[in-house]
């Protein structure tokens, strides 16, 4: 018998609920290309709790996939805790007061300078050379403090790409899940529409008692049921589909943030420091000269190439590092940017479940 057959039968029966008619002609592909994307062990778990669905047991038709989807939204919760509980905003902090102390050094202020007679009685007086030298030491000491308070950031993010890609295993984990109670609704409907709903029409259609119409129309409701929950799988599924790429920007994100803030701890702050050390011992050989004589005669070492090269030499390091450091700088913002976004969708997702 057709669903055509069944279409013109019915419609000489009064109380049919249009519902038994949409199902008779609904033609469901959707089971087995669900079923073939997965394991076989998940295959075999959609086949058993296919067999264990009772429509007539609304708890068993919400229960299909409820642990996963539970499991699901606490991951969602989970990742927004630890979203919001990163203060990203201390690293711009950091990096921040890096750059603010390296603009406080200026190599050229350890050259020589002569003063007019007129400067000297009218004039501002400059800094000591002692004061020049303790203040770059000052810097120094601060710039290896922020260096150590950097590395302990970056630590932290190496913890952060670790607990990402946890994260990003389980939810594809709930994605599996989630597929499996998709498939098992979707053959249970199968079965239902092409095996047991036929046969309730035609008993229907033998009796046409009213009683007899009525089950019908329930049975019809319950498969509904059945639809609406296989469709809150399918979206809490497009959950987890949608989470699996955000995880992962943000791993890369941290990823290429440490790997920055590497070059920039192990490589060019010792850099800098090492030649900022060379260049002060230097010119710490020559500022205890007390007669105007021997600094004229010293003056000669302090523009001599070697002085000038290592000068040359700090203020190119210099550069660099200030370079790399605004290069992690707009990495870091844009990573707190994508991080927002994340926490954004993250608690649209929680209050959606809520919902």
């Amino acid at each position: 018998m057709t669903a055509n057959d069944h279409a013109f039968q019915l419609n000489s029966i009064q109380g049919i609920s249009p519902l038994v008619q949409s199902y008779l002609e609904t033609t469901n592909n959707e089971a087995m290309a669900t079923y073939e994307t997965l394991s076989p062990l998940a295959q075999s778990r959609a086949l058993l709790y296919a067999s264990q669905l009772d429509l007539s047991n609304f708890e068993s038709v919400l229960s299909l996939g409820q642990d996963s989807q539970r499991a699901l939204s606490q991951f969602a919760d989970r990742m927004l805790a630890q979203v919001k509980q990163k203060d990203v905003t201390k690293i711009g902090q950091m990096l921040d007061s890096l750059m603010q102390t390296l603009d406080r050094v200026d190599p050229n202020a350890l050259e020589p300078k002569k003063q007019s007679f007129f400067k000297k009685m009218f004039g501002k007086i400059g800094p000591t050379v002692k004061q020049t030298l303790t203040e770059f030491e000052r810097i120094s000491i601060q710039v290896e403090r922020i260096g150590v308070q950097l590395e302990r950031a970056q630590l932290q993010m190496i913890k952060d790409v670790e607990m990402l890609e946890e994260l990003y295993s389980h939810n594809r984990g709930f994605f599996e899940e989630l597929a499996t109670a998709i498939s098992a609704g979707q053959m249970k409907k199968q079965q239902i529409i092409e095996v047991e709903l036929p046969a309730k029409v035609t008993s229907v259609q033998a009796t046409k008692q009213p009683l007899a119409i009525q089950q019908l129309n329930d049975f019809a409701a319950q498969i509904e049921r059945l639809d609406q929950r296989i469709y809150d799988l399918q979206v809490s599924q497009q959950v987890a589909l949608q989470t699996a790429p955000q995880i992962r920007m943000i791993q890369q994100s941290n990823q290429t943030l440490a790997e920055k803030i590497e070059f920039s701890i192990v490589t060019l702050i010792p850099l800098w420091k090492n030649q900022l050390a060379m260049m002060l011992s230097m010119h710490m050989d020559h500022h205890y000269a007390k007669l105007e004589e021997r600094l004229s005669r010293t003056n000669d070492r302090f523009t001599s190439p070697s002085f000038e090269l290592q000068v040359s030499k700090f203020k190119e390091t210099q550069h660099e590092l200030q370079t790399a450091i605004k290069d992690v700088f707009a990495l870091h913002t844009a990573t707190e940017q994508e991080k927002q976004q994340l926490q954004d969708v993250a608690e649209l997702k929680g209050h959606n479940n809520s919902d």
